[in-house]
């Protein structure tokens, strides 16, 4: 299995930057796009192809450990975040199992890494400050408590709460078996394009500018370490890592002080010829605006900035359909979003014209004659 290749550092004042390409947080960011295939739109692709071939128990399987005990990201997504902190398990697949199958089987902690009951615990949103494993009846009673708020079958989810041992063996075994069975074919093909965009960036003479960086890497008029964004900071570490997994979006993890995130390979790492990143953001574009109902969407924002149920109320589109298409609106660059306390606003890009207007260039003024 290939060794953590392409990481750098740059120090400043207050922050640590690393890239890296390792196949382990890879593989996890892969798997994770490859449940969010089922009803993400523009992931066509690995992720897209690999639900495909999954055979119905294995899909099942795979689907359980992303949802439980109550919904997206579930034990496997959780995971999958808390590598960040655990650099030991970035050097291949075999590091990743060895430590998820001595997983403590408690709570564990937010500092060492959490324990299996810890995962399903911080999957419920439950504040993990002061938890502690010894502290086993009351952090039961509190599992169960978000479980009630939820309206999860609270009965089933404790049978599983209690066999940790079993919930670790299943999250070993997936891991696995997608490994074996999906990953490591494609390993030849995408190792070289992640060391490839590691090897950029670590020399780019704008790597003290993380934010007009990351918008660089992933076409971008917004991400999320902006002020006014989701994850503004400060922070201790930023650790970046390519992926070829994500189509348009970017995902990212908050560990403390630390702030982990997977950006979109671009595609001229892939196929060498650099017009054709333009080419795959456009065809994004395109696409996001080949559907009425985004088309709606976007004709409803021509009037001012809007919060999510506001373009419910205004569409009657449904609310999960209408969250599907912002994000991939967002994702592709046709809408900007901040945030003001709880609430999340959607506005038009209006920088996307820019992007649009490029497409005439494919055609000469007055076209050609026959």
């Amino acid at each position: 299995m290939p060794r953590l290749a392409g990481a750098t550092a740059t120090k400043t004042p207050e922050t640590t930057i690393d890239f890296v390409v390792s196949p382990s947080l890879d593989m996890t960011n892969s798997m994770y796009f490859t449940y969010l295939a089922k009803d993400h739109e523009g992931l066509e692709g690995f992720a897209t192809e690999t639900r495909k071939r999954m055979d119905p128990d294995f899909l099942r399987e795979f689907d359980f450990l992303y949802e439980f005990p109550m919904g997206e990201p579930g034990l496997l997504g959780t995971l999958g975040d808390m590598l960040w902190n655990q650099p030991q398990t970035w050097s291949s697949v075999d590091a990743l199992l060895d430590y998820v199958r001595n997983l403590p089987l408690d709570i564990g902690s937010v500092e060492t890494g959490l324990g299996v009951q810890g995962l399903a615990f911080n999957v419920t949103g439950c504040d993990m400050d002061g938890i502690r494993p010894e502290t086993t009846d009351l952090n039961r009673e509190g599992f169960l408590n978000r479980l009630r708020t939820q309206g999860v079958d609270e009965a089933a989810a404790l049978e599983l709460w209690e066999r940790p041992e079993a919930l670790r063996d299943r999250l070993a075994s997936m891991i696995e078996r997608y490994y074996n069975q999906f990953y490591k074919p494609d390993m030849r093909r995408r190792m070289p394009c992640l060391e490839r965009s590691v090897t950029h960036y670590k020399g780019n003479a704008s790597i003290g500018n993380i934010t007009e960086l990351l918008k660089k890497a992933s076409g971008r008029d917004q991400v999320c370490l902006e002020a006014d964004s989701v994850c503004p900071g400060p922070w201790k570490r930023l650790i970046f890592a390519p992926s070829l997994d994500m189509g348009p979006y970017m995902s990212c993890a908050i560990i403390g002080d630390l702030h982990g995130m997977f950006y979109p390979c671009e595609s001229r790492f892939v196929t060498g010829n650099e017009a054709d990143d333009d080419s795959t953001r456009m065809a994004r574009i395109y696409k996001a605006l080949s559907d009425e109902q985004r088309l709606h969407i976007l004709q409803i924002l021509r009037e001012r900035e809007m919060y999510a149920q506001e373009v419910v109320d205004r569409t009657g589109i449904h609310q999960s359909q209408v969250s599907r298409h912002l994000s991939f609106l967002k994702a592709v660059g046709l809408v900007n979003s901040r945030r003001e306390g709880s609430m999340k606003f959607f506005s038009l890009n209006t920088d996307a014209r820019k992007q649009l207007q490029r497409t005439l260039e494919l055609f000469p003024e007055g076209g050609s004659r026959s």
